[in-house]
């Protein structure tokens, strides 16, 4: 007989035990990679989860945000008409002081200054150009379109911290 075949009949029993090792060494690799792929698998999807939520968070505030800003501008495209041309308005927002209007929604403006106070010495005065460029009218405009400004931004403020309380 040959060498080989008296070693392994010698040996047999640890040959077919190292043999059945190595079968149960590869079957266990094999299924703790399953394991592994899918609770990888399981992850990947509540990663996607997450990120998905996270989106759709993002695009609810970019949304809301779009709407109130939305609403801001024709609130104060509707105001700027109103002021310009003092038409009445039934739904006044603040702009409207009830004691000094007469059935008008914009608030009535007190009688101009008979003359202006003598300037203090240390005033500075503004050229004979700008002087004449500026009238009481275009001063009482621009004040009641600041204010006007003022309010929609204030509301503004307040609508969008209430989304993030």
């Amino acid at each position: 007989m040959n060498w080989l075949t008296k070693f392994f009949f010698a040996n047999w029993n640890y040959l077919m035990g190292g043999l059945v090792l190595l079968m149960v060494f590869i079957c266990g690799v094999q299924v703790g990679e399953s394991r592994i792929n899918r609770e990888w698998d399981s992850e990947k999807l509540r990663a996607a989860l997450v990120i998905a939520k996270q989106e759709q968070r993002v695009e609810d505030i970019r949304q809301s945000q779009t709407q109130i800003n939305q609403g801001i501008s024709n609130d104060y495209a509707k105001n700027t008409k109103v002021l310009a041309g003092r038409q009445s308005d039934s739904h006044p927002i603040g702009m409207c002081d009830y004691a000094t209007t007469s059935g008008n929604s914009v608030p009535a403006i007190s009688d101009t200054a008979q003359g202006a106070a003598v300037p203090a010495t240390y005033s500075l005065f503004a050229s004979d150009a700008d002087a004449r460029g500026v009238s009481c009218k275009q001063l009482e405009t621009d004040a009641a379109q600041t204010t006007l400004m003022l309010l929609e931004v204030q509301r503004w403020y307040q609508k969008q911290s209430a989304l993030y309380p």
